[in-house]
């Protein structure tokens, strides 16, 4: 049984999950109900992020060690980088990440 990991949200508002240890992408409605899911390769996947010239590639990181001994390898493909074309979705444009300095944080009162 899969874990949820690292998320992300598309142009669409959809969110996407990776489930570690199961080896799957699931994008979900804005209802909670799962729109569509991607089997991946691997099955320990961590992360998942749209990115490349048009935000429309969608990147999946894999674990290249398990955590633990009880779960096994993924053999070759273990700690690779993925990177899934064609889907005709994009990342959600116009989030901005921004350095919060602690002289910033003091001013706001944090």
């Amino acid at each position: 049984m899969g874990g949820a990991d690292g998320s992300t949200v598309d142009a669409e508002g959809f969110p996407w999950n990776a489930l570690v240890y199961e080896g799957r992408l699931v994008r979900y409605a804005p209802d909670g109900s799962v729109d569509r899911t991607i089997d991946m390769p691997v099955k320990k996947i961590t992360s998942v992020m749209f990115g490349g010239p048009k935000l429309d590639t969608l990147y999946v990181t894999s674990m290249a060690k398990p955590p633990l001994p009880r779960f096994h390898g993924d053999g070759v493909l273990r700690g690779s980088l993925f990177a899934i074309t064609g889907l005709g979705i994009k990342r959600r444009c116009g989030t901005r990440l921004r350095r919060v300095t602690a002289a910033a944080k003091g001013d706001r009162g944090e």
